[in-house]
């Protein structure tokens, strides 16, 4: 039977995703308004990272969720899954943990007829060193941000701009259960620039081309519509490692 995304709020979304962890089980989801998001390791920092009163302005919820990551937008463009498994089921080291689940992505992707693979560790590692590195605000901005930056394992796309991010994947642990969130974009994430904290405009706009080169979403990589993409690939992800 083919399984449909729920469409929901953002803020009610998540809270779903994390009661998960008290009945390890999973469930896809397309949000109905507009958030950034935000991971665990931001939240001492929020206000330098994400121009509040910019989302304020515009109606865009800022939530903070309890796995990691980088700073998102989230709208009606962003398939987000999340399943939660019994701690003993899922690998101890957390990096390698994400492994099962990208390699599920890429078989259903494949399968759509989507070029994509999983970010080695080695990429992943050298991409966050050059970003921290670079001399400009930009790598930092970017390494704040979930598809600014490559992280091990998720799943990638090569394109004639470089490497480009499809699905971003956080996870929270608890001593019972371990929660995998991922999003499959089916746009990229160049509207994220438009409430991130920059020193001016020609900062954001930079930004804002930064971000629409590390990612890449459904839109340009199949003839298939959003909807059918995003039905098919969650009816084709089981959960469970």
């Amino acid at each position: 039977m083919r399984i449909t995304p729920r469409h929901l709020p953002a803020r009610q979304a998540i809270a779903s995703d994390e009661a998960l962890l008290d009945r390890p089980t999973g469930h896809w989801w397309i949000s109905t308004t507009r958030a950034v998001v935000v991971g665990v390791g931001l939240h001492h920092r929020l206000a330098t990272v994400v121009d509040l009163e910019r989302c304020r302005a515009s109606g865009v919820d800022v939530i903070q969720r309890r796995a990691g990551g980088g700073a998102l937008f989230l709208d009606e463009n962003v398939l987000c899954g999340a399943v939660a498994l019994p701690i003993a089921s899922v690998e101890a080291d957390v990096t390698e943990s994400y492994r099962w689940l990208a390699d599920r992505l890429v078989a259903a992707l494949d399968a759509l007829g989507i070029p994509c693979r999983r970010a080695e560790v080695s990429e992943a590692r050298a991409d966050i060193a050059s970003l921290r590195s670079s001399t400009t605000t930009g790598g930092a901005q970017l390494l704040a941000t979930c598809y600014g930056a490559l992280s091990p394992h998720e799943v990638v796309v090569d394109t004639h701009r470089g490497v480009a991010k499809l699905v971003g994947l956080a996870q929270v642990r608890r001593r019972d259960a371990a929660l995998f969130q991922l999003g499959v974009l089916l746009r990229d994430q160049s509207p994220l620039a438009d409430y991130l904290r920059v020193a001016d405009e020609a900062q954001r706009e930079a930004l804002r081309t930064a971000l629409m080169q590390r990612s890449v979403g459904l839109d340009s990589l199949t003839c298939r519509s959003a909807s059918e993409a995003a039905a098919a690939i969650a009816d084709a992800m089981p959960f469970e490692p």
